[in-house]
């Protein structure tokens, strides 16, 4: 393929840190690995303001006269005047927009495809749940996004979602799964010297049976739920080598630690507070097993990351681990908080067992989720976004004629 220029629209970039952000980040870098041109287009979070941007590639960040500071959403017209300007500017031969629920997503992808006549790919990074006004929301969506050419979604179930969200509006138009990915060559598993050291640094029991979790204190996270999960699990066990650390930062922080008080875990938990890139590795590097107690992950990165660090996984069946985990070989399937009990008792007392889904997992991160093997199939989609838009959009062929004779 030759060299390309990409926008990566969405409302969630850095300095925020999530798993679209960081998705966004480490595709832009292997892009430009591979000697394409990639840009992000985001908006100015001016509520996190001031920080740096440090980054290798372009971000163009446009203030907007509408911010939402609690969902970090921007927009305006003044943003999208601006942005027009950049693609007048750079001339882009592909747009790639993250999320379908961003609102400044979906503006970038109909002022890409619409006026400037570039073709655009959208990943859609989550479930729909069950949102206010989700009847409104669905029309909304169903008809702003009826000049994406071609749909991503990071997992199976989320990909039947956005059938189900999309519905007949899809018109024919491709949703094809392509998961996050990983680079296995920073997320790998510790020396047995690392291991001791992170353990120490973090204060745990060496011989303690370590449980992480990663991610947002939120509802939706379902984080609240896991001290319960693991008092139980200790009772299941017969004894109380279980121990939890969770790194993350969020609202529901006070009820987490007044959970873990309830359930009598004040001498048995760690909660962190959020936790830099550059050390999370330490908390997978200490633990036993991660657990993700949200039912709605579509496919989350700490996933990946744990994995591909040796550690098996627990999530709810019906989620988008069920593309990631195969039961019982690289963690556990399970549903509600007593089987994820179970599930975790079982590899609390069964080293071999914990040692051997590890295995398990690293393998099949190696083999489905690395960036060497994501990337291509991205590459693959941005191709097939180009020549299903070529030539079919009637509706601005006057326009496009008129750009190519002005050059």
């Amino acid at each position: 393929m030759e060299t390309l220029k990409i926008a990566l629209a969405s409302d969630w970039f850095h300095p925020k840190v999530g798993g679209i952000e960081t998705h966004i980040h480490e595709l832009a870098l292997k892009l430009r690995e591979k000697g394409h041109e990639p840009h992000v287009i985001t908006h100015d979070y001016r509520v996190l303001s001031p920080y740096n941007d440090s980054f290798p590639y372009p971000v163009h960040r446009f203030s907007a006269f509408v911010y939402f500071k609690e969902s970090h959403i921007s927009l305006g017209p003044n943003l999208l005047w601006k942005a027009n300007e950049l693609y007048k500017s750079v001339g882009f031969d592909i747009t790639h927009v993250h999320s379908i629920y961003s609102p400044l997503s979906i503006a970038i992808a109909n002022l890409s495809r619409g006026i400037r006549g570039v073709p655009v790919a959208a990943t859609n990074h989550s479930f729909f749940g069950n949102p206010r006004l989700g009847f409104l929301i669905l029309r909304l969506i169903r008809y702003y996004t009826s000049r994406i050419d071609v749909f991503i979604a990071v997992s199976s179930p989320v990909a039947e979602d956005t059938r189900r969200v999309l519905g007949r509006s899809l018109r024919g138009r491709p949703v094809y799964t392509i998961p996050n990915a990983v680079d296995p060559g920073f997320w790998r598993p510790p020396s047995w010297e690392e291991r001791v050291q992170a353990r120490r640094e973090l204060g745990l029991d060496e011989s303690g049976v370590a449980v992480a979790v990663v991610g947002r204190l939120t509802e939706r996270k379902g984080v609240h739920m896991v001290p319960g999960i693991l008092r139980r699990a200790r009772r299941l066990a017969g004894g109380d080598r279980l121990f939890l650390v969770i790194a993350g930062d969020g609202p529901l922080k006070s009820k987490i630690m007044e959970e873990i008080t309830m359930n009598g875990l004040d001498g048995s938990s760690k909660l962190l507070g959020f936790m830099p890139r550059s050390r999370l590795r330490m908390v997978y590097w200490a633990a036993d097993a991660l657990l993700i107690p949200g039912p709605l992950e579509a496919l989350p990165i700490t996933s990946l990351e744990a994995m591909s660090c040796g550690l098996p996984v627990i999530a709810w069946r019906g989620s988008g681990l069920t593309d990631v985990i195969v039961n019982g070989e690289t963690g556990f399937l399970v549903h509600g908080p007593g089987e994820f009990a179970e599930k975790l008792a079982l590899l609390a007392s069964d080293e071999e067992l914990r040692f051997r889904l590890g295995e398990n997992a690293r393998r099949r991160v190696l083999n489905e989720f690395s960036w060497d093997r994501v990337l291509g199939k991205i590459l693959s989609v941005y191709r097939e976004a180009m020549e299903r838009a070529d030539g079919e959009d009637k509706r601005y062929l006057l326009y496009k004629l008129w750009r190519r004779v002005k050059g």
